[in-house]
């Protein structure tokens, strides 16, 4: 099959479309993925990616909206052109709505792929112009439920025993949209555990103020290794015993391939609070506890750790639960489009 994968450029979407991409490949299709300028940065390893421009939507730059438009427009019906792709994949973002659009008008079938709790903006708009509508949760109407894809990495990383004997190593990843705030609220949290406590926890984490936050832990009395960037999270994720985090579709996928249980802490900015009830179907399963960013977080967090120390057996079957969630490799994704569409187009 000729295929495109088109999405939006935020990590959440990028992760899942560049392993559908590079499963599509693997599998011997013509596969092109697209997508904006903030989502270069997570497939600069892919040759033959297409990047168009972005801009921002608001009522004050609507002339700027309609030269996007135009130009998006008139680029990808050149791709379409080049490409004549039979499937077109769709993962979310404002940014697929154009391409969507044009490959819907000149015959491609369309796939939509929503992979958080609550439909995005993008997708409940497309929702009505494809012939295929997956779903990692499941949502009202004829959405297909499909386990989340997972990235390679976190597939290869699966297969280990979860041990939480011994010392108690806490992951701490979030982004830009977690690192400032999670450098302020789990210090405070282990503050409020003994200092024998806190000699039985270690922490990685992701942070932009390394220096200044190594320094606090020290005073504590806390074992910690800390970067600005976590290149191999997969294989840190695995060596880890919980992981604190926020609640993307994405991270929870990878949590759950891999079998960690966490302490999920929903970005409040996220897009209709989709975060917030990603993980309260994590909670509903046992699987994770879940913080609200407020006041009371830093106590509350260090109520959960101290019970995390004090019963090993507690984080057992957390790990079990979330495993339990099932996952499925891009490699799956790709079986289950050749199934209803290659016949579509006598491969």
């Amino acid at each position: 099959m000729r295929i495109v994968v088109c999405s939006g450029g935020t990590g959440g979407h990028m992760f899942p479309a560049c392993a559908l991409f590079l499963a599509a490949k693997r599998k011997g299709h013509d596969a092109t993925i697209i997508t904006d300028k903030r989502g270069e940065a997570f497939c600069s390893n892919i040759s033959g990616k297409i990047v168009l421009n972005t801009v921002r939507f608001s009522y004050e730059n609507l002339l700027d909206i309609a030269c996007y438009s135009l130009l998006t427009a008139i680029k990808f019906l050149k791709l379409w052109i080049r490409v004549r792709p039979d499937v077109v994949i769709g993962f979310g973002g404002i940014f697929t709505v154009i391409p969507i659009l044009i490959a819907k008008v000149l015959g491609s079938k369309i796939v939509v792929y929503e992979q958080n709790s609550v439909l995005g903006k993008a997708n409940k708009f497309l929702e009505r112009f494809a012939d295929l509508k997956l779903a990692s949760f499941r949502l009202n109407g004829s959405w297909i439920h499909v386990p989340p894809i997972v990235r390679d990495e976190f597939i290869k990383n699966s297969m280990h025993e979860y041990k939480c004997d011994g010392i108690i190593k806490i992951l701490i990843i979030g982004g830009s949209q977690g690192a400032a705030s999670f450098s302020r609220i789990v210090p405070q949290a282990l503050a409020t555990l003994s200092s024998k406590e806190r000699e039985n926890i270690e922490i990685i984490q992701q942070a932009s103020d390394c220096d200044k936050l190594g320094q606090t832990y020290k005073d504590l009395g806390v074992r910690a290794t800390l970067k600005q960037f976590l290149n191999n999270v997969a294989e840190i994720m695995q060596s880890s015993q919980v992981v604190i985090c926020r609640s993307g579709a994405s991270t929870l996928s990878e949590l759950s391939a891999i079998g960690r249980p966490a302490v999920l802490i929903p970005y409040p900015g996220a897009a209709d609070n989709h975060q917030f009830y990603n993980a309260t179907y994590y909670k509903s399963k046992k699987a994770a506890w879940v913080l609200e960013e407020n006041d009371g977080i830093a106590e509350e967090l260090g109520n959960i750790l101290r019970q995390i120390l004090e019963n090993r057996e507690l984080l057992k079957k957390m790990s079990s639960h979330i495993t339990g969630i099932s996952t499925c490799s891009a490699d799956d994704f790709i079986e289950l489009v050749e199934r209803i569409f290659c016949q579509s187009f006598h491969y």
